[in-house]
């Protein structure tokens, strides 16, 4: 045993520094790799895996250094190339572009990031004055030196940005506003905006893209400060508009918009677009190169001093170099062929618009980046959860885990239980609030909703949500019970039917934000003594029936047992037109939707963005541009 414990000793004594760096290495791919598929592709597996090697990453290049510090102190551990290694680390603490920063607290760390660049890059110049000999690969260690330290520097710069500004200014690319520190690659003038409006016209994803970034400019300058729909108001021009009818193109322009703040959030976009971005870009890979093209050559023109360095360190130098060149050309390769960003920014150069537009018939993948996809909501439906006989205690440790690891997802382990078949939600007005409300006019629903407002008034949030939900379901089996089906192919029934499976949507989803994402609500309270309190209230009343029906005939036949859901009931039974009533119900759930999404904390939501995305998330930011869209009263009749 201590033989084996000696030999381990000495193996990791020996291989400590290179396995450190590959280590480091490694890291880097994977945040290359994965850092930017976070924002459309909610997994648990790539979520741990991003936010490991986002902690680890910073940890594996500063240890790293440290150890290529202490070895130049002792003479006897002393290596040639490891001069070059240093600043080598330096680019992997500068962090790849698909990720500098994990959440969007983060950026406020950028003091310490400021600090980690003096400490580190200090170290990286004392591993290359100790190791200096007037040699070739001492020589080489400072154009690697340099790009080590822009890169660094990139990365501080973009936290700084983003941390202080939260004006227009940190987009890199802007129309019609100008920026007065000139740092945008172009000035704006009326030729270049109209050649962009014609392009828009011309290519329908185009012209998503193009307002989206419109609402993006006008949602950073007038939401990010203060998020209070009282008194946001838009200026507005005729080409920010889109008709109240195209319900899909301004869809997808909100999910684009929350993918250009997504970039600007956690990414280099905010720096890599602009002028002095694509300059240091182009310096710190011109170093990388020369570094490798200077240790080809030493490596095979001349075998002088070969003793100073052993094969293993050469192999290891050349693939650290070759690492970091090919993940700058993978960089350069999604950041400016495949990414929103790069649509923009071409639309801003001087170039043809027939260009842009063959350029786009001829390669479709060009420039079309993934949309987060907020049409899919969780669903949990509580007396089915309480009839199942689910024990939350169970699953408390486990979540208790996925809450340290800043993951509010549950998959693989909690799916059955609590997102029960989400469901996905077309594109159609009625799926989207105020929209609804513009369309509708129907003053008989508009009361109906108010006196169901009026009797949730009083209780707390947290009890409307369950009452409600309990109300919703009890009057869904109440109307199979009664056999409300398919009679005929007409209008009136597709309508009714259409609003009342919407209403039992939109019930489960929000008893789904309760239980699993209450901090994105009003009240920021964790969901897991809720749902013990709610089994302690329903179990005992429900525990003898057979199924979620009898449940509710059950509860409903309790009459005193909740004031609130006994007169929702009884106020919507009182509606005999049963598409008066579910019409009413819906605008209630709308109503209670906008509600929440307008009053959740920004932060919140903002860290939604990284987890693919999430519905109520996608209402923050459309609320503030409902406005923008244009509504025709003629469209009321069609």
């Amino acid at each position: 045993m201590a033989l084996t414990a000696t030999s381990v000793t000495r193996f990791w004594d020996v291989w400590e520094v290179r396995l450190l760096v590959l280590l480091s290495l490694t890291l880097q791919i994977i945040l290359s790799l994965l850092g930017n598929r976070r924002k459309y592709v909610s997994s648990l597996c790539i979520t741990t895996l991003v936010w490991l090697s986002y902690l680890m990453a910073d940890w594996a290049a500063t240890f790293a250094l440290s150890k290529l510090s202490n070895a130049q102190v002792n003479r006897d551990n002393r290596n040639a190339l490891w001069v070059i290694w240093a600043p080598l680390l330096l680019l992997h603490l500068g962090a790849p572009d698909a990720i500098t920063a994990y959440s969007w607290e983060d950026n406020k760390l950028w003091m310490r990031h400021l600090f980690g660049i003096v400490v580190q890059t200090s170290v990286a110049i004392y591993v290359v004055v100790m190791s200096w000999k007037h040699s070739w690969f001492s020589m080489l260690s400072i154009p690697a030196l340099m790009a080590g330290f822009i890169k660094y520097g990139e990365r501080v710069m973009v936290l700084m940005s983003v941390s202080n500004n939260k004006s227009r200014e940190i987009l890199p690319v802007g129309y019609g506003h100008g920026d007065p520190e000139g740092s945008n690659l172009d000035n704006n003038n009326r030729q270049e905006d109209m050649r962009v409006i014609y392009i828009a016209q011309e290519d329908e994803n185009i012209r998503v893209l193009y307002i989206a970034h419109e609402y993006l400019e006008k949602f950073i300058e007038t939401c990010m400060q203060l998020y209070d729909l009282r008194y946001i108001e838009f200026v507005t021009s005729s080409r920010d508009h889109l008709n109240v009818d195209e319900i899909g193109p301004f869809w997808d322009a909100i999910e684009d918009e929350m993918g250009l703040m997504f970039d600007l959030l956690h990414t280099k976009a905010a720096i890599k677009f602009r002028k002095k971005g694509l300059v240091l870009r182009c310096i710190s890979f011109a170093c990388t190169v020369t570094v490798l093209i200077g240790l080809i050559c030493r490596f095979f023109l001349t075998r002088a001093d070969q003793e100073q360095w052993k094969e293993v360190d050469a192999v290891i130098t050349v693939v650290l170099l070759v690492g970091a060149i090919a993940l700058e050309i993978y960089a350069v390769i999604a950041s400016y062929l495949f990414s929103d960003w790069a649509m923009l920014w071409l639309l801003k150069q001087n170039i043809g618009t027939q260009v842009i537009l063959q350029l786009r018939k001829k390669i479709p993948c060009l420039f079309r980046a993934k949309r987060y996809k907020c049409r899919k909501v969780g669903q949990f439906d509580l007396l089915d959860f309480i009839h199942k006989g689910f024990e939350p205690h169970r699953w408390g440790r486990g979540r208790i885990l996925w809450s340290l690891l800043t993951i509010d997802r549950f998959k693989g382990l909690f799916d059955n239980n609590l997102n029960q078949d989400p469901t996905t939600l077309h594109q159609d007005p009625t799926t989207l609030p105020y929209i609804d409300a513009m369309r509708s006019g129907n003053i008989d629903a508009m009361k109906s909703t108010n006196n169901i407002l009026w009797l949730l008034y009083y209780i707390p949030v947290t009890r409307q949500i369950v009452d409600l939900h309990i109300a919703t379901e009890i009057l869904w089996y109440n109307s199979i019970v009664q056999g409300d089906t398919c009679d005929d192919a007409s209008s009136s029934y597709s309508s009714w039917e259409k609003n009342r499976n919407m209403c039992r949507t939109l019930s489960r989803y929000m008893m789904y934000l309760f239980i699993t994402r209450s901090s994105l609500l009003p009240f920021a309270q964790w969901g897991d003594n809720h749902l013990e309190q709610l089994i302690k209230e329903f179990q005992p009343h429900i525990r003898r029936a057979q199924n979620v029906m009898e449940a509710c005939l059950i509860l409903e036949a309790r009459e005193g047992y909740s004031t609130v859901t006994g007169e929702i009931v009884a106020h919507c039974k009182e509606i005999a037109d049963r598409e008066l009533r579910w019409e009413a119900l819906k605008m209630v759930w709308v109503r209670m939707l906008c509600d929440a999404a307008s009053k959740g904390q920004t932060n919140e939501h903002l860290g939604q963005l990284s987890q693919g995305g999430e519905f109520l998330t996608f209402l923050w930011f459309f609320l503030p541009q409902s406005q923008m869209l244009e509504y025709s009263p003629e469209s009321q009749d069609d």
